[in-house]
Order: C-alpha cells, then structure tokens, then sequence
C-alpha cells in the first residue's frame, strides 16, 4: 500500500512538472532571415522587388546558391529565404519541397490571401499566374544566355535551337514559355544559320541556378539531335556567368537578372529564352505557418524583414494596421 501512495505520488509529481514545463515555455516566433552570399539574379531580383534595392542591401545570413539556401530554410523553423521557383518545387511532383512553404503574397493587402492570390500549393499554378501577370514582376522575370560580343559557332545554334525546337521543352519543366512575338524577337539577334558549320565540339556553359535544370534538359535533347555536340554546364550563380561569358571562359553564360549597362559596355550581348520567378519561403515546421499561410505577407513586411531590420517577429510580420 505504502509502494502504491508513494508512486502515485511520483506520477503526480512529474506530471505538475512537465505540465508546467510546457506551460512556462513560451513559443518562439522571431524571425531567422537568410539571404545568398553568391552574387546571384535570385537575390538581385528580389531585392528589386524590395523597393528597387540591391543584393547588398539585404539582410541576413548569407548562404551559398539555391540548394543551400533552401536547405538551411527548411531546416530552421523560425526561417525566411527566397528561392527560384526551380528550388522551392519539385520538378517531378510539382509539389512543394519537402521541409519548404513558399509564403503567399498579400497583393491587395487586405491581411487575407484571397482566391485570386491562392496560387502556391503546386508549381503548375505559380507557372500559370506567373504568365497571366498575376504574380508581380519583379520577382518574375526573363532569364537569358549571354556571351561576349556576339553568338557565334556552335553556341549560337544551340541558342537557335533552344529559341524554337527547344521551347517545347519549357513546361514540363516548370517554366514559362516566351511569347511568340518575343521568341521571334530574340531570334533576330542570332542572325543568319551557317549551312556550312560542322556539328561537332564542345558547348561550355555556367551561371545562374535559376537557368541551371532547363539548360540540362535542353542540352540533354540537343545532344540527341547532334551527337557530336557535348554540352558542358555548370551553376555557380549569374555574377559567375556574366565574368565567365565576359572573360572568354565559357561560350555561354546563365543570367537571371536584367543585364547592366556597364556589362553591355564590356561586350555582353544577351537573349531571353524563358521565364520564371523567385519566391518567398519559410520552413514547414514554421509555427504560425498556418497564420502565415492564411494573411501572407505585403511587400512591406518584407522590405522590413530583408531591408530596414524593422520586423523581426513572424507576429508583427503577418500584423496589419
């Protein structure tokens, strides 16, 4: 009997214990704000985005590309980041990766996500409010390659090809496909194909993370069609794609952001070949995700999250006045 009081006791005990523990212990809702080291188009655009700023004028714990970022997102709950649309969604699924939520913008600010702003559940649906003008641009925005002087060689069919073969290719990668009177307006800058060109050799390309998986899929289908044709790519951000171009290194360089007029005064001559978006996300562990999902955020609450340091709770982030 006296074994049996005194566990009970015990029981009692631990229980007015951890009861109170949990009580005690307040949730936390500070935001954790994460940005790229890497001079990148995802962090420039967003910054546009943000009141016309620049990637400097972020703020945030910088991490390297958009596997980087997203990961270090996923894995705090309290996070905020940015990723292109290729980095927040899973191209097989479509669905949102798995630890992310892209964060849905509160366009007409009325501190609820109405169904004409409900468009971030799947890729598929961010894709078609991307080319239906819904999502705001910036943060969607023209991709493009870029090299020095002008597209020449076996770069310069590759582009020709990506520009008309290749867009077939653009939706089931998740990307949005450039109007017809826009594609015939990149072409122009190509010029005239060379009949008498050997389909043979090696097309080098780096950059943007943005451009990344659509190149590789495109190079994969045109080193079908011309098997003599080795494409060789590699991400490393879009400032890494304009030096390269720039400086000869590579045929072709990846940008996901509007070119400079000094990088034009160097030499780069561009063409857009798709669009796509960058997107806000947090953790899916975030714990207000449902409140946060339910308001979205205004352009405001991000300016003052990423650029005047104002808000750092996912409270006063989500609060309206």
């Amino acid at each position: 009997m006296r074994l049996f009081l005194l566990c009970a006791v015990i029981s009692i005990i631990l229980l007015s214990t951890l009861a109170g523990c949990s009580q005690d212990k307040p949730v936390d809702t500070s935001v954790r704000v994460y940005t790229r080291s890497d001079a990148c188009g995802a962090a420039e655009t967003w910054a546009k985005y943000l009141g016309n700023s620049k990637q400097e004028d972020l703020k945030g714990i910088a991490v390297f590309g958009d596997p980087g970022l997203a990961e270090a997102v996923a894995r705090d709950r309290s996070g905020i980041g940015f990723n292109n649309i290729g980095f927040a969604y899973d191209v097989k699924t479509g669905g949102q990766l798995a630890g992310l939520c892209v964060i849905p913008i509160d366009l007409n600010e009325n501190g609820k996500i109405d169904a004409d702003e409900n468009f971030y559940n799947n890729k598929s649906a961010l894709v078609k409010a991307i080319a239906e003008g819904r999502y705001p641009s910036p943060p969607a925005r023209d991709l493009h390659l870029v090299t020095k002087s002008e597209f020449k060689g076996l770069s310069r069919e590759f582009v020709r090809w990506i520009l008309s073969d290749g867009q077939k290719f653009v939706d089931e990668m998740g990307y949005v496909s450039l109007p017809d009177d826009k594609v015939k307006q990149e072409l122009s800058k190509l010029g005239p194909a060379d009949p008498t060109l050997k389909m043979q050799g090696v097309i080098t390309v780096s950059g943007a993370w943005a451009l990344y998986p659509m190149v590789v899929r495109w190079a994969e289908e045109y080193q079908k069609a011309y098997p003599g044709v080795k494409v060789d790519i590699s991400a490393g951000g879009a400032g890494k794609g304009m030096v390269d171009a720039l400086n000869n290194m590579v045929d072709l360089g990846m940008i996901s952001r509007e070119i400079y007029a000094e990088e034009a005064g160097k030499g780069a001559c561009w063409v857009s070949v798709v669009k796509d978006a960058v997107v806000p996300v947090t953790s899916s562990d975030n714990p207000l995700l449902q409140d946060i999902l339910a308001s979205g955020l205004t352009r405001q609450s991000f300016i003052d999250i990423w650029v005047t340091g104002k808000t750092s709770d996912w409270k006063a982030a989500i609060q309206r006045p």
